[in-house]
């Protein structure tokens, strides 16, 4: 299959783009620059010209494809509302391209706009908090399930709070860095709080599941899957872990004051019980994760360490 990819140079893309090639299907990736567009071809992928902030030129790329795969999100934590906005025009382009095509289009989305789910697992069914500071992403969703109301075979991939792995992804090395420049790694309160994480390979496998999938109508359009494969991580542990890496201290910080200095979307990344089962996905998509290094250890021992030792 031809594929269009946006987030094609990011963290998770770039592995969802190294997927789908091995797995014999041909990549187009979004690129927003020449530097971008560069690094697209030295992977051998076909960049195509374009940025998420001007989203109708993205209907052309839609079009010219059998199927779509969206991974790009803006992650301005300080405009969490106007990335949402962005990331529905998006969507909304590509519905305009697709609609009554019968061909794929997997978005992605995160197991935060959930809220806190206390101890427990949940999966696709628990409800969503509508109040929630995260749960406007749900609207995205919503929007990427009704495209299957309209010739679409459209498909929602929830990413857990924790995606790891390759000495990449967002959080953990904004507290990684941080625990470098000021000697400290924060956890919020008591720390006790439990979060799910996926290996970003495992991660990026279950995208290219979905896309056959849905390409061999074996997976029903306008569909939810978690993506998750460890649970029962304690942010003071995460911090722990991160502050051993780097050769620093770790110290609770009151809710109050995270509020202030850290913003309310990661306070409530920070501080939240969020933990979900991927059941579905493996008994659905024959997804069969594993074989990697866990969160923790990864942080410790692994690429993360290796990603500190080549920045010093």
């Amino acid at each position: 299959m031809k594929v269009f990819l946006t987030g094609a140079t990011g963290y998770v893309g770039t592995v969802v783009a190294e997927k789908l090639r091995a797995a014999g299907h041909r990549v187009v990736g979004l690129a927003r620059n020449d530097a971008a567009e560069a690094v697209l071809r030295e992977r051998n992928i076909e960049p195509y010209r374009g940025d998420l902030q001007e989203p109708e030129g993205l209907i052309s790329a839609a079009k010219a494809a059998d199927g779509v795969i969206h991974t790009a999100f803006i992650h301005d934590f300080n405009n969490f509302d106007s990335a949402v906005d962005i990331e529905r025009k998006v969507i909304a382009a590509f519905v305009q391209a697709l609609v009554n095509s019968d061909k794929p289009l997997i978005a992605t989305s995160g197991t935060g706009l959930l809220g806190d789910t206390g101890s427990e697992l949940v999966d696709e069914t628990a409800a969503i908090d509508p109040t929630f500071v995260l749960a406007a992403r749900a609207q995205a969703e919503q929007d990427i399930l009704r495209a299957a109301e309209q010739g679409i075979r459209s498909l929602v991939i929830r990413l857990p709070l924790f995606v790891y792995g390759r000495g990449g992804s967002v959080f953990i090395p904004m507290q990684m860095q941080a625990g470098k420049q000021t000697g400290v790694v924060h956890y919020i309160e008591t720390g006790t709080n439990q979060a799910s994480a996926v290996h970003v390979d495992d991660a990026a496998q279950l995208y290219v599941l979905a896309l056959e999938a849905l390409a061999l109508q074996k997976v029903a359009a306008g569909s939810i899957f978690h993506a998750t494969t460890r649970s029962g991580i304690t942010a003071k542990a995460m911090a722990e872990a991160i502050s051993r890496a780097v050769g620093c201290r770790t110290e609770s910080l009151a809710l109050e004051d995270a509020q202030v200095t850290l913003g309310p979307v990661v306070t409530a990344f920070m501080s939240m019980n969020n933990q979900v089962s991927a059941t579905k996905a493996m008994t659905e998509l024959a997804w069969q994760p594993g074989g990697y290094p866990d969160l923790l250890d990864d942080i410790e021992h692994g690429s993360y360490r290796q990603m500190l030792n080549s920045t010093l």
